[in-house]
């Protein structure tokens, strides 16, 4: 029964894609709808979601010591990959520029776009509020390492693209986890003021942050259906994009799971579960972004996005088979 339920939820994020893929094949939309949608998925949606996620709940101790386990888990596997992806970049007959995306693809997953969505759907807010964790980690090494890694032959200042570190999603974040550390939820119910305030801000804040599931998707969609390939053969020549997407989608996964099966033994399993789950997921979108924004091979990073995209529908129920 919960493969069943897997399965359907896997399959209406797909749906929600194949929105976006058709509205940007037929040009419904106008031609930077995807620019629009991402910018107000990740100033707006997003940090709502975030806000609304952190300060709602109520924490237990364990869960606050677990959220710290995801961040430091995630740094770990997450730099893991990427020595991985170096490892192999470096016996693979592609450019400079390539081994850099590659490595950027294998490193940097779709956690937000398509991890969040996911993971509230099968997990509801405890699954949400530890991929925020990971995302956190994520981000931590995107905009530091991913920076190094596609600004390389770029003169754009180091100085600069740390910046994107201080951003309104961890803002929202830090405000998360104030509220976390006064037990906020406490404080609401004790001073009713507080409390009727903060309840018209979750009210209107919260489903702003709900909708990020359905606009990441139709974005995902989106900027999939602007992947050209010269034909169906040449997509098949791409190798090496079907290597990083076998070790990212299935290989790292695997090894993170078996690691924490015996080193973590004691780790809740839903914890462990949202690591390797993140892990799993698809080269993330913001690598596009980054390419096109610093000049880099912008094709062949929409190309290893959208192939490791295609097959994640095929690999994710495969590791929630096994993560069962």
């Amino acid at each position: 029964m919960q493969q069943i339920t897997i399965i359907r939820q896997i399959v209406i994020l797909v749906i929600l894609a194949l929105v976006g893929f058709i509205s940007g094949k037929k040009k419904h939309l106008p031609e930077n709808s995807g620019v629009v949608l991402s910018k107000f998925v990740v100033k707006v949606t997003l940090p709502s979601l975030i806000f609304t996620t952190l300060t709602g709940y109520d924490f237990s101790k364990q869960e606050i010591i677990d959220g710290c386990i995801v961040y430091i888990c995630g740094l770990v596997f997450i730099l893991f990959s990427f020595v991985i992806a170096k490892l192999i970049s470096d016996r693979l007959k592609i450019d400079d520029a390539q081994k850099s995306i590659y490595k950027m693809l294998s490193t940097f997953g779709n956690i937000a776009y398509m991890g969040f969505p996911l993971l509230e759907s099968l997990y509801g807010n405890r699954g949400l509020i530890y991929a925020i964790f990971f995302q956190l980690a994520n981000d931590t090494l995107l905009w530091t390492l991913g920076i190094y890694l596609v600004n390389r032959q770029n003169t754009k200042s180091w100085r600069d693209n740390i910046k994107h570190l201080f951003n309104i999603n961890t803002l929202a974040f830090a405000i998360g986890i104030v509220a976390i550390a006064v037990n906020f939820q406490e404080l609401t119910r004790r001073f009713g003021l507080l409390g009727t305030v903060y309840k018209m801000v979750f009210d209107a804040l919260n489903p702003l942050g709900k909708s990020t599931t359905y606009i990441s998707m139709i974005f995902i969609g989106l900027i999939l259906s602007k992947a050209t390939f010269r034909s169906v053969s040449d997509i098949f020549k791409k190798y090496s994009i079907f290597i990083f997407s076998f070790v990212k989608l299935l290989v790292i996964p695997v090894v993170a799971y078996i690691v924490l099966q015996f080193a973590g033994r004691n780790l809740d399993p839903l914890v462990l579960n949202v690591i390797v789950l993140q892990l799993a997921m698809p080269a993330g979108t913001i690598v596009s972004a980054l390419t096109a924004e610093y000049n880099s091979d912008y094709q062949y990073a929409t190309e290893g996005v959208f192939i490791s995209t295609v097959l994640s529908v095929i690999t994710l129920p495969l590791l929630l088979f096994i993560l069962k």
